[in-house]
Order: C-alpha cells, then sequence, then structure tokens
C-alpha cells in the first residue's frame, strides 16, 4: 500500500510544478502497488491547487488511478493520536497531513509513504519512533 502525500498528488496535477516530471516517472514505478489517497492529504492538495484546471487534473488523477480512500474505524482515537504527534513535534511546525500520515503508517505495517518532503527522511517518525518507509528516495 502506497500512502501518498500532497507533494506528489500536487506535482502530478500540476504540470508546472518543479517536481512533476519526478513524479510521473515514479508513479510509473509504484502505480501497482495501490495508491491510498487521506482526506487530510486531498483537502490540503485542492488548497494549493486553486484553479479550476488544476483541480479537475486532481480529479481525473485520482479516479484513473483509483487511488483508493483510507478506511478508519476509530476515527477518534486516530486524532488523538495525531494531536499527540503533532504536539511531540511542535518546534518543528508540522502540518495535520504530514501527522496524519506518520501515524497511518505504524498503524498499517505494510504501508509507505510517497512524499517529496524532506522532513519525512530527517525528522519525521512514527509515534513508535520509527522510521517511516518511504515509497521513493
Amino acid at each position: 500500500m502506497i500512502l501518498i502525500d500532497t507533494t506528489p498528488l500536487v506535482a502530478l496535477s500540476d504540470p508546472r510544478d518543479g517536481l512533476h516530471a519526478k513524479a510521473l516517472a515514479d508513479l510509473d514505478r509504484i502505480a501497482k502497488r495501490g495508491i491510498v489517497l487521506c482526506e487530510p492529504v486531498l483537502t490540503e492538495a485542492c488548497f494549493l491547487l486553486g484553479r479550476q484546471v488544476q483541480r479537475a487534473r486532481l480529479e481525473r488523477l485520482v479516479v484513473e488511478l483509483g487511488m483508493t480512500p483510507l478506511a478508519i474505524e476509530d476515527v477518534a482515537e486516530l486524532r488523538l493520536e495525531v494531536f499527540r504527534w503533532l504536539a511531540r513535534y511542535a518546534e518543528h511546525q508540522p502540518d495535520w497531513a504530514d501527522g496524519y500520515l506518520a501515524v497511518v503508517s505504524e498503524r498499517q505495517k505494510d504501508a509507505r509513504v510517497w512524499t517529496y518532503d524532506a522532513e519525512f527522511r530527517t525528522t519525521w517518525r512514527r509515534p513508535s519512533g520509527k522510521r517511516i518507509p518511504l515509497a521513493v528516495r
């Protein structure tokens, strides 16, 4: 399972994005593994992709790649875990989507996060303190 972060989602949806070519190349390698899209990531991507044409590309991408929504049974507990994670990294000013991915990556042991944010390599960890497995380097 691949948990997609906002950076590749935006890069795939905006051909002018500096990471667009890299995201397309990475997509060719990992799309077969099943991409899961979390609501906080989709929300952040829609905020960053303010133009209708960008959002239309995003919609096509989500549909054509068959990105599945993340099914969470205990949403209330997940929220509390994310808030605790955010407090742990407060000095680095993480956003909700980053915390969400970090927590979910621990809950879903087979998950890998597809991101281009350096903090996932250098700073962010799962709530247990273990590194977050990444889908691309």
